[in-house]
């Protein structure tokens, strides 16, 4: 019903993958494999947005602006993601998987985390897709079928805030901020939103 009036477009939660910053994008019809990481999903919403307010330029001979230009640009998403182990937590917050040590407590095996960030955020390539699966993912405004975005380069950016509460799941809210890759078609420099359309 995705595609009838007024069900236009219904949407689930999103699920997030990560690999490598430059990692190829995953065809729309393929899992993501190889070197794609899963990180987490949604359990509310989620949304993207692009970033960069135009400057107007003005002259004496009129009141209005004569032209605009857009001096700074990007592109984010925003994101709360939920029941993430301390891998996918530290991926969250742009640190190494390899950050969280194992080890013990007393008698109990443990797994833990540094809660200091460090100087560099580690870069990531991002794929989000809305639905787990791809039978399930209708991100796309056309019908009932799947659709993605895929960053080559970015980093977990703001400043993540883990929730709890007594009626819902443990999640964190976190950002993710593209970085301009020159190595990219032009145009496609913070990645691409692609859908199926027909």
């Amino acid at each position: 019903m995705a595609d009838q009036s007024p069900y236009a477009q219904l949407t689930g939660t999103w699920q997030f993958w990560v690999a490598a910053s430059g990692t190829t994008m995953t065809a729309l019809d393929a899992s993501p494999s190889g070197s794609w990481t899963a990180v987490g999903k949604t359990d509310g919403d989620q949304s993207y947005s692009w970033v960069g307010a135009l400057t107007a330029f003005l002259d004496n001979h009129a009141t209005g602006p004569r032209k605009h230009t857009r001096p700074e640009e990007g592109f984010t998403v925003t994101m709360t993601l939920v029941d993430l182990t301390l891998e996918s937590l530290a991926t969250t917050l742009s640190m190494a998987s390899g950050a969280v040590a194992a080890g013990t407590s007393g008698a109990l095996t443990t797994k833990s985390l540094p809660l200091r960030r460090g100087f560099v955020p580690n870069r990531f390539a991002l794929l989000a897709r809305g639905g787990a699966l791809v039978a399930s993912n209708t991100m796309s405004p056309y019908g009932a079928w799947p659709g993605q975005i895929y960053i080559p380069q970015g980093v977990f950016n703001g400043e993540p805030v883990a929730t709890f509460s007594k009626g819902g799941r443990p999640g964190i809210e976190t950002i993710f901020t593209a970085e301009y890759d020159d190595t990219q078609s032009a145009g496609y420099e913070f990645g691409r939103l692609i859908v199926q359309s027909a």
